[in-house]
């Protein structure tokens, strides 16, 4: 067996012990995957509550104006994630205030990702993102030359953690909205 591919099992397993610990599930996400639901937080009534994943009172983090951003930005945070089932595509920052900084000018902290294209500060990425059968999911990305995998982990309906490099720390990034 390879280094590479002991490493990515190593990291997919820590991966998903995270999530155990985290206590994550995928009952929010809008897919098929059945997991054992966690009690509600007090400010949440009940499942009906929650809004869908892509309306801007659930997730408050908001970009500039789409006139603003860039086609794939835009298509990231317009795309229906409950209808295709692929819960990582969005235009996500680490920080909310980040997310007004996407495609604004030098901004390091953030990822776009479409069906077709993974896009952060250093690199823009082909991928054909399908929905994933776990989480955590490894999808193949083609930037230029050089395919690489990475590594994505829904943990709620705004978070993602990024695992792009070889032994790397995931990076944490939350959700960001186009404003109404």
């Amino acid at each position: 067996m390879t280094r590479a591919l002991k490493n990515g099992m190593i990291l997919s397993g820590a991966l998903v012990m995270l999530c155990v610990l985290a206590s994550c599930t995928t009952a929010n996400l809008g897919d098929d995957i059945k997991a054992e639901k966690t009690p509600a937080p007090a400010a949440v009534k009940s499942e009906t509550d929650v809004a869908p994943l892509n309306e801007t009172d659930t997730v408050t983090a908001l970009l500039q104006a789409a006139a603003t951003l860039r086609p794939d930005t835009v298509d990231a945070a317009q795309h229906d994630v409950l209808a295709s089932k692929i819960p990582y595509i969005g235009a996500w920052a680490a920080d909310e205030a980040g997310c007004g900084n996407i495609d604004q000018g030098p901004y390091e902290n953030f990822a776009i990702i479409t069906t077709k294209s993974f896009r952060n500060s250093t690199e823009v990425c082909a991928i054909n993102a399908v929905a994933p059968e776990e989480n955590p999911t490894t999808i193949e990305a083609f930037c230029g030359s050089t395919a690489k995998e990475i590594t994505l982990l829904v943990t709620a309906i705004g978070g993602l953690q990024i695992v792009s490099k070889t032994d790397a720390a995931p990076v944490e990034y939350l959700r960001c909205q186009l404003p109404k």
